[in-house]
């Protein structure tokens, strides 16, 4: 069983990060997982995971009540639990809050490409105390959390939102551990929100509340 990183948040929040090493074959008779034909492989894979993982941090069969509401936001009938996923490569990570709390959660492998693309999401508002590609992909992963905690898509990643990941960090092996805020300023709607990183090997995972 790939669990790869688990964290207990505190007595309502988890979250744990999975790394896809079976075979469909092997995850999708882990459990009942009904494979989407109108899917690709790798969605379906995705998929699986996510429900594994959903049910491991829950500690039921959460996947048979698991839908999406009319933004694509997961949410478990009859049940006030919040959930968010996120998917990279081989990585698959979730995140709960039993008491019903927005959460979100981005994980993403870095690479250089995204500081060619960094003028569509980053502005002078936006502040970590990485540098190059890891800081790019702190901000972008800061930015996909609040996005997720919105739920309600129509955000403009530069005018919306913002980042500001200035506390200390621990560097151990190369890895990196810290955290921030994060806003979101549209219309009527200003919210502030916790955000903490930590880079996972090749990966960036970021998540917040």
């Amino acid at each position: 069983m790939p669990l790869i990183f688990e964290k207990t948040i505190d007595t309502a929040k988890k979250l744990a990060v999975w790394q896809i090493t079976e075979s469909d074959e092997e995850l999708f008779a882990i459990h009942q997982f009904s494979i989407r034909h109108d899917y690709t492989k790798k969605r379906n894979l995705e998929l699986a995971v996510s429900q594994i993982l959903l049910n491991h941090l829950l500690g039921f069969s959460a996947h048979l009540n698991l839908t999406k509401d009319a933004y694509g936001k997961p949410f478990l009938n009859n049940s006030n639990i919040a959930i968010s996923f996120s998917h990279s490569k081989q990585m698959v990570a979730c995140i709960i809050d039993l008491n019903g709390s927005d959460v979100g959660i981005d994980i993403e492998i870095i690479r250089e490409r995204i500081q060619y693309i960094s003028h569509k999401f980053q502005s002078t508002r936006d502040f970590t105390i990485l540098n190059g590609i890891l800081s790019s992909h702190l901000i972008w992963g800061g930015k996909e959390v609040l996005y997720k905690i919105y739920a309600k898509k129509e955000l403009d990643f530069i005018d919306h939102l913002s980042v500001n990941f200035n506390s200390e960090i621990s560097l151990t092996n190369n890895q990196f551990r810290g955290e921030g805020y994060g806003t979101v300023d549209k219309g009527h709607h200003t919210s502030v929100h916790h955000l903490f990183y930590e880079t996972i090997g090749e990966f960036m995972l970021v998540w917040g509340y």
